[in-house]
């Protein structure tokens, strides 16, 4: 990784876990995360009616990537506010964002992209997974598979392959829209351009995707009414943090020979999701919370310098 990527990175860690501890806090229900996809949506407009040469240049093979995306993203949103309400976010949230290192990881050497993860990187991935394994436990005893059947994880390995699903396919989308050239052949947009106008057509194909479910019933209209009298001024800066926060990682996968490693690297938003929750909702800092939180760092800087 280059010194740009990790600072694009690293910024957006701390914006990362900033909009899931106000998501917990808030409202974790998909009607508030629909709520905040539009919000993102409408904040970054005028990005994308000042590129419309851009919107113009896509093809076919975008608009498909596109549309895959914003279902990756709703299915991720959801399962992420079924774990915030059925358990700690302290617990919920290691796991969403550990477990898709293995996909991704695995994907990589099916595209062939398996020359560009270099073996300390694996290392660094391995640990990553291992110490966030032992994060959600009460106890170093507890290693064992029922303390991971439970509602809480289940939903949040949802949010986890989702998550992994629309990493791969933002690499892919966004490398094409950075290709894109005019009649001259001159680029038509630069990195930066093309990652703030992909994740705000990325929020609004995630809410296409998402209406129909937050519409679905009376009792999902009736709650989307409420939060949207009440709680448009959190929806409002959750979503710009969200969008925000991800066009610094489209941003980054300009500057990385292989997207596992801007994955990789995003997992230091860890331990500062779990020191969010212990210091705002007063959840337990265990041992096994402690030393999961250290092997994870390691693993961290391993994948970083790798």
């Amino acid at each position: 990784m280059t010194i740009t990527a990790i600072i694009l990175v690293l910024i957006s860690t701390f914006m990362h876990a900033g909009w899931n501890f106000f998501g917990k806090k808030t409202s974790p229900t998909l009607g508030f995360f629909f709520l905040t996809m539009v919000a993102g949506t409408v904040v970054f407009s005028p990005v994308v009616f000042y590129h419309w040469s851009l919107i113009l240049a896509l093809n076919n093979d975008i608009l498909i990537l596109l549309l895959l995306t914003g279902l990756f993203q709703s299915f991720y949103l959801w399962g992420l506010a079924e774990a915030y309400k059925a358990g700690d976010m302290s617990i919920a949230y290691p796991i969403a964002r550990s477990s898709p290192l293995i996909v991704v990881c695995i994907s990589s050497f099916f595209l062939g992209q398996q020359q560009n993860v270099s073996a300390q990187a694996v290392v660094g991935i391995v640990f990553i997974v291992i110490g966030c394994l032992f994060i959600p436990l009460p106890s170093f005893r507890a290693l064992k598979l029922s303390n991971y059947q439970n509602r809480t994880t289940a939903f949040a390995l949802v949010a986890a392959f989702a998550t992994a699903g629309y990493s791969l396919v933002d690499n892919r989308a966004t490398q094409l829209m950075r290709g894109l050239t005019n009649d001259a052949g001159d680029t038509i947009a630069s990195a930066s351009e093309v990652a703030l106008v992909y994740v705000t057509l990325q929020s609004a194909f995630s809410v296409i995707w998402m209406i129909a479910i937050v519409l679905s019933t009376q009792k999902q209209r009736t709650e989307l009414s409420f939060l949207s009298r009440t709680q448009w001024r959190a929806a409002l800066f959750t979503g710009a943090l969200m969008l925000g926060t991800y066009s610094l990682v489209i941003l980054s996968m300009a500057f990385v020979d292989n997207v596992s490693y801007v994955v990789a690297f995003r997992q230091l938003s860890i331990p500062l999701g779990v020191l969010f929750a212990v210091i705002g909702f007063g959840e337990s800092l265990k041992g096994p919370k402690i030393i999961g939180v250290a092997i994870t760092f390691i693993g961290l800087i391993a994948v970083a310098l790798g």
